[in-house]
């Protein structure tokens, strides 16, 4: 990661710290939505000549490019945490293009179609708003980026980047519309493959939100929390096929939404919905050349759907124990087929801080084994141990 990638996740997260004391915990939170387009184009541009049988007159080139703007749109969460400050969480859908085309000798265009990459962003985002009168608040944000793939195609996007943006918001009684410019340096792709993005990124993108308190949130007479759960693993998610192989995987995060609903004064239901992307590396012994590395990433979530008992409901800090069944998707499967079912057990404590609830929570995940999986391709282990943390308003 750049260093000032590291600087700006460090920044926020101190700054969150301090101006999160639990007496200054305000009521307002936000949902909406957040539309628009990028800026700059997704990828560089690629040239490879070649003297084609086809077209004996000269050298045929073949390009790889991006030059399209593409339609970005997703969900908003936005809590206050002082007068001032707030944090802003994103889920926001964006297709990557990358164009192929042949320039032949006579300079006329050949083209070879389009490749799309399917991708999810989630900027996590400490925002300030100038304290201004009336309802025009000009604003600064910045904050991690992480980002998830599909229909890779020939590019392997990276997954983490550092992001800051400014905008101006315009209230109108509980709404809120904000359009802002962003920019996020992305971590470099790696050295495969080939056709790397554009590590820098601007984006223009517009939310349009609505306000409301979050103190006593209720579905019927059942109290509700919401917010964002995130964490990491103990294990890993890929086994080797071979006894020759050596399997070395990155332990990166998790991250996802959590939802809690009241049952009994003692027993509610989580659901959370958790990203976690296997990054592994197969290294195989090799000749003259030295050792065969494949590096490549299956994409999951994880949907568990928990019974949580909560042991001394009124004491400050309170135990509790879960279990349920769990269900994955998965995606950029690189030959496996990840199991869609298990049974999560797991055990911690809650305790609040001002209006959020803080919950870490140790869990494990015995999955189904593997079924359809390709000959030569990779199994998951069916074991999995998971360190979380939820924070739910």
């Amino acid at each position: 990661m750049a260093r000032w990638m590291r600087s700006i996740f460090l920044v926020s997260v101190a700054a969150a710290a301090f101006v999160m004391p639990q007496c200054l915990f305000a009521q307002r939170v936000s949902f909406g939505f957040v539309g628009g387009t990028n800026i700059t184009h997704d990828f560089h541009l690629w040239q490879f000549p070649y003297q084609s049988d086809a077209y004996p007159g000269g050298l045929t080139t073949f390009e790889l490019f991006s030059k399209t703007h593409t339609f970005i749109a997703g969900f908003s969460t936005e809590v206050q945490i002082h007068s001032g400050f707030s944090f802003e969480a994103d889920a926001l859908h964006r297709t990557l293009n990358l164009e192929l085309q042949s320039v032949l000798p006579d300079r006329s265009i050949l083209p070879d179609g389009t490749e799309n990459i399917i991708t999810w962003e989630f900027p996590l985002l400490l925002k300030y708003r100038l304290p201004l009168a009336g309802p025009v608040h000009p604003f600064i944000n910045a904050g991690p980026s992480f980002r998830t793939r599909k229909n890779t195609a020939s590019t392997e996007p990276s997954q983490f980047g550092g992001t800051v943006g400014a905008g101006v918001e315009f209230q109108a009684g509980r709404l809120r519309i904000s359009p802002a410019i962003r920019y996020t340096r992305w971590q470099y792709d790696g050295d495969f493959p080939l056709y790397a993005t554009k590590p820098d990124q601007f984006e223009f993108v517009t939310g349009v939100s609505y306000a409301t308190s979050m103190g006593n949130w209720r579905v019927g007479r059942r109290a509700v929390q919401f917010g964002l759960i995130g964490g990491t693993s103990f294990t890993g998610g890929v086994a080797g096929r071979y006894a020759a192989e050596k399997v070395d995987e990155r332990q990166g995060y998790i991250g996802g939404l959590a939802l809690e609903v009241e049952a009994r004064k003692r027993l509610s239901i989580e659901v959370n919905g958790l990203y976690r992307p296997f990054r592994t590396a197969i290294v195989t012994p090799g000749g003259p050349a030295g050792d065969y590395r494949f590096d490549f990433t299956i994409v999951t979530w994880e949907f568990p759907l928990l019974a949580k008992y909560t042991f001394q409901p009124q004491a400050k800090i309170r135990p509790f124990v879960e279990a349920g069944p769990s269900f994955r998707l998965s995606g950029n499967r690189n030959g496996s087929n990840p199991s869609s079912a298990g049974i999560t057990l797991g055990g911690g404590f809650q305790t609040n801080y001002g209006v959020m609830k803080v919950s870490p929570v140790l869990r494990y995940t015995r999955w189904a084994d593997d079924s359809g999986t390709i000959p030569g391709g990779f199994l998951t282990k069916p074991n999995q141990v998971e360190l979380l943390v939820a924070f739910t308003f």
